[in-house]
């Protein structure tokens, strides 16, 4: 009875471990970070109002130790599509500043690495896929 029990409970976490869904590494490259400022980076699905400010889905914020070309590393991100848009917070007022017409006075950026000319970009143009075979993407901040 008690070998026929441990087997059993075995059986149960060999199952377990062989259907257990991980999630792949969302990795994140910067190739021209040119300060040790904290990094904003806001995750925006579909749904939400990109990218409007608070709108987001879901937001991530690091303080590089370094400058140069940095990546960026998380195992918490579920997989799905997304825009995203950071900036680097300068000033360390934990806000965008821009200039009078709206422009970021502070180095920022877009997934697909969009460079907005007269407003910001929409969500289509942006979005990206991370899924176990996608999990690489590149930023390239504009200042």
């Amino acid at each position: 009875m008690k070998s026929t029990l441990l087997f059993t409970l075995l059986l149960l976490f060999a199952f377990d471990e062989t259907n257990a869904q991980v999630n792949p590494t969302f990795n994140l490259k910067i190739p021209n970070l040119k300060s040790t400022a904290f990094l904003r980076i806001a995750f925006y699905k579909q749904e939400n109002k990109f990218p409007d400010d608070g709108k987001f889905a879901f937001a991530k914020e690091i303080k590089p130790n370094k400058t140069g070309e940095i990546t960026l590393s998380w195992t918490d991100i579920p997989t799905g599509e997304y825009a995203l848009a950071i900036y680097q917070d300068s000033n360390g007022n934990k806000k965008l500043d821009t200039n009078l017409v709206g422009f970021p006075k502070e180095p920022f950026g877009f997934s697909q690495n969009i460079r907005p000319k007269f407003s910001a970009p929409n969500y289509d143009e942006c979005k990206v896929i991370f899924n176990a075979n996608n999990t690489t993407f590149s930023i390239k901040l504009i200042d």
